[in-house]
């Protein structure tokens, strides 16, 4: 395999402005916000949200924050970043935001010219790994890259709840059964599998992997394994492998594309 250290950042801002969502396993808003604010650090205009549910944006994430039942009445942002959500309806968690439709966002991203709007648009209730329900993702029709993420900490980990989001989809999807471990050949079918992480994703849309938590012990080799697991089997599918930590290196990561023909 070809490897560079690169930033995901850069990459992304390579692939033009545009909707980018996030799928998949454990890492995902803290992903979003390290993009969102070095995306923005560069002088672009970042809308930060959902599709889905996710805990309140902290200080620490050093977004403004909006909160607008109606996306229509938001003011979008003329540079920098700003996190906008649905509040929490009567009977909701208050601890958390509530998502826009996909078509909402859509329509956001047609009123900012020049704009990124990235995505939180799966739950996986903090897990490393996750397979859609049927319902899942929810992703714009506009987006334009999809990065799936996973935690490299449930590979080589049993099966079980405390390692997969959605057991029984993760079952039908991968053929794992629970207590088996987790090899890099069955989180392989689960990014390739119409079902899997890329799940509704448009078809013109750039494909990224990111495995998160790579400072772990020997989590560049588990991603290494994963990356020749998916690349042996289709080396198309994924613009490229990402092996990074969200926490401790932000956009920072390792780029694995499959070794190009002789």
């Amino acid at each position: 395999m070809h490897r560079e250290t690169v930033s995901l950042q850069k990459e992304l801002e390579a692939l033009g402005p545009g909707i980018v969502c996030l799928t998949g396993g454990g890492g995902k808003t803290t992903l979003l916000y390290a993009l969102g604010a070095g995306i923005a650090k560069a002088r672009n205009k970042v809308l930060c949200t959902t599709t889905t549910k996710m805990h309140r944006p902290q200080p620490a994430a050093k977004l403004c924050a909006v909160f607008a039942s109606d996306p229509a009445v938001l003011s979008m942002p003329r540079e920098g970043a700003l996190f906008a959500a649905r509040p929490c309806p009567p009977g909701g968690d208050p601890h958390k935001v509530y998502g826009y439709s996909g078509a909402e966002v859509d329509a956001l991203f047609r009123r900012g010219a020049g704009i990124w709007i990235i995505v939180e648009a799966d739950g996986a209730a903090g897990r490393p790994l996750k397979a859609p329900a049927p319902h899942e993702p929810v992703i714009p029709a506009e987006t334009n890259v999809v990065i799936g993420v996973i935690g490299l900490c449930g590979l080589s980990q049993p099966f079980t709840p405390e390692t997969v989001f959605r057991t029984e989809r993760f079952t039908a999807v991968t053929g794992l059964a629970p207590g088996e471990h987790i090899s890099p050949e069955a989180v392989a079918t689960l990014v390739l599998h119409p079902e899997g992480l890329f799940k509704n994703s448009p078809d013109s849309s750039a494909r990224l992997l990111f495995c998160n938590q790579s400072d772990l012990p020997v989590a560049l080799k588990k991603g290494d394994a994963l990356a020749e697991a998916v690349f042996s089997r289709n080396a198309a599918f994924l613009h490229a492998v990402y092996l990074g930590s969200a926490r401790t290196e932000q956009t920072k990561c390792r780029k694995l594309l499959p070794d190009r023909p002789a």
